[in-house]
């Protein structure tokens, strides 16, 4: 019982933390981030997806609805973070970048998320 509510907890603040990104992206305004996407070498439109994604999973993982699904469409953002972007800085950072760790931490997340068992409801 306590595993399960502990459970619950992590994946709701890990979707406040999603939701809390896929805002900032929309409040620093798309064209700001499309722009940082292509200066990391990434292509401009994939802000766009991305955004969605943080947003909508972020929801999903905070209401349990759909949470399995959209915790591996997280773990995929937070995997191409790391490869493309963050790898090349470290585990910690260096130069005043940030390391991977923060993004290792909700990929592990989220792959837990996407491996739970989800529990048949009675009826």
């Amino acid at each position: 019982m306590a595993g399960e509510k502990a459970f619950v907890a992590l994946r709701i603040v890990t979707g406040i933390i999603f939701l809390v990104h896929g805002i900032a992206k929309l409040q620093k305004g798309m064209a700001v981030v499309t722009a940082m996407f292509g200066d990391l070498g990434l292509p401009p439109w994939l802000a766009y997806p991305v955004m969605a994604v943080e947003i909508v999973g972020g929801l999903a993982l905070i209401l349990g609805i759909w949470s399995h699904y959209a915790a591996w469409a997280l773990a995929v953002i937070m995997l191409g973070a790391i490869v493309t972007v963050k790898w090349d800085h470290g585990f910690m950072g260096q130069a005043g970048k940030n390391g991977y760790e923060f993004d290792l931490i909700l990929l592990a997340v989220a792959v837990c998320v996407g491996l739970k068992k989800r529990e048949k409801r009675p009826g």
